[in-house]
């Protein structure tokens, strides 16, 4: 049996194996280091898997060899134990026979007397009886020793027995073993692919998301390593069709004074010749904007109270009373609604100056076909009042169609503004720190969120405990964070109530 005993330690090693190797949790955003490890995982389950499958091969020949040979012990012991019937059958005639002339020598009484009886008549000359009396020995000695050898065969049959039966219960213990291991490498063969799958899925997602924009997940980008830029673009009657909004990655609609909007338009993966028409700053820009790690900050100024607020904050200035040659008056539209400038130029000046860096993700990104967490509902509209201004949200199958006081949203170049993914995000507004009469957002801390992404609306809680976090929109109750699809983002920040959904 010393045969089977190294494929069933390979099997017992392959199974223990499969308890070591355990999956590695996904992450949200791309690691270099994790996208290695996990190629490397691949390569090594991929190689284990084919040792397991030869091993399942192995373990099915030799149980399919195990089995033969039970069988085989299986009809020895079958065949011994016959034969022990037989030989005992066979023992009956003679010890029968020895049974009858023991009868017969005490029926007829002592043979020494019978042995006289048989002189006296060979005197006489009458010599049959001994020969009858040669016979009656001759037959004894013949029963005696056919009995002899019957009983040597049969305790021969008997050791022959317990050898056989000992041969098939070792190889049916070892038929029974190699069937466990053979079941267990199964197991182990199932776990290993189930982690190959996994691990296959994340290389997948890692690839797909590898050199894509932080901001949108998306594959469309100019220059990965450049900061994010901010421009603060007018949002009044008088300023649109904006120039460069659908170029943003993300633009953030803030209430302003009179119960109007103004956009904070940011761009990272791609950029736009022209931007505008570029308009003032506020107290609450500093804020929200922190979360992109130094971003540029384009702005047409601002009062006292906000330049030195902008110069206090993590934003980097590259506003007109910064970069003036940057900027310009566009024909055509009328002031203060015509200031342009272009995000290729800004990013020229700016990217080197002290405090600019990379942005950070602020959303989690999925597969279209991956299912969202938490409670979510068919949606087909979202309405936005911001007190002088409404907001309009349509499903059109693939993405969010916008329109403001009842036109359709578009830019510059006539195209309308469809953003893949909108961010309903109730906040608080406070008197700005620099003008009493201007609301500021309160972006930091807590609230209530929608998420409108794939025709549908999902319930979400957004916080952000410090102004160097990025926002975070959680599964309410459940923390997880809820992932959207690739693609530009608006997000729209009204006060409590002032949304509503069909």
């Amino acid at each position: 049996m010393r045969r089977h005993s190294r494929t069933l330690l390979t099997a017992i090693a392959v199974c223990g194996l499969a308890a070591v190797l355990v999956a590695t949790p996904a992450q949200a955003q791309i690691d270099p280091a994790e996208l290695s490890e996990l190629e490397r995982r691949r390569d090594d389950l991929t190689i284990e898997i084919g040792n397991v499958d030869t091993l399942i091969e192995n373990l099915a020949r030799e149980i399919e060899s195990l089995e033969e040979e039970v069988a085989t012990n299986e009809v020895l012991v079958e065949l011994v134990a016959d034969e022990i019937e037989w030989t005992a059958f066979a023992r009956q005639e003679p010890a029968s026979t020895r049974i009858e002339i023991a009868i017969i020598g005490f029926t007829q009484g002592d043979p020494r007397q019978n042995e006289l009886l048989n002189e006296i008549r060979t005197l006489e000359g009458d010599d049959e009886p001994a020969r009858r009396r040669a016979l009656y020995e001759s037959v004894i000695d013949d029963t005696d020793n056919r009995l002899e050898s019957i009983d040597g065969r049969l305790g021969d049959l008997q050791g022959e027995l317990r050898d056989a039966r000992a041969v098939r219960d070792e190889s049916g213990e070892t038929l029974a073993a190699t069937e466990d291991a053979h079941r267990a490498s199964g197991i182990a063969r199932s776990d290993l692919a189930a982690q190959l799958t996994e691990t296959l899925d994340r290389i997948d997602q890692l690839e797909r998301l590898e050199e894509r924009a932080l901001l949108t997940g998306t594959s469309t980008f100019d220059d990965p390593t450049r900061p994010a830029l901010a421009v603060k673009i007018d949002n009044v009657s008088g300023a649109r069709p904006q120039a460069g909004i659908n170029q943003a990655d993300i633009v953030f609609v803030e209430e302003v004074e009179g119960g109007l909007t103004r956009l904070a338009a940011v761009f990272h993966s791609e950029g736009a010749e022209v931007v505008g028409p570029i308009r003032s700053m506020r107290t609450g820009d500093f804020d929200l904007l922190a979360q992109f790690n130094g971003p540029l900050f384009s702005n047409s100024g601002g009062n006292r109270g906000s330049r030195a607020a902008l110069a206090n904050s993590t934003l980097v200035d590259v506003g007109v009373n910064v970069f003036n040659e940057l900027y310009y008056r566009e024909p055509g539209r009328r002031a203060p609604h015509n200031l342009m400038s272009n995000t290729f130029n800004l990013w020229s000046v700016g990217r080197e100056l002290e405090g600019a860096g990379m942005p950070l993700p602020v959303f989690e990104f999925r597969h279209p076909g991956d299912p969202l967490p938490g409670d979510s509902f068919a949606t087909s509209s979202m309405r936005i009042d911001y007190g002088s201004t409404i907001v309009d949200y349509v499903w059109n199958g693939s993405s969010w169609d916008r329109s403001q006081d009842g036109a359709p949203t578009v830019d510059a170049d006539g195209v309308r503004v469809s953003p893949t993914t909108v961010v309903v995000q109730f906040v608080d507004y406070v008197p700005s720190r620099a003008d009493g009469a201007s609301p500021e957002a309160v972006s930091t801390g807590e609230g209530r969120a929608w998420i409108l992404t794939a025709g549908v609306n999902v319930g979400a809680d957004w916080s952000r405990p410090e102004l160097s976090d990025q926002t975070e929109y959680r599964v309410p109750g459940l923390g997880a964070e809820i992932p959207i699809l690739p693609g530009k983002i608006w997000i729209e920040l009204p006060r409590p109530g002032n949304a509503t959904r069909n």
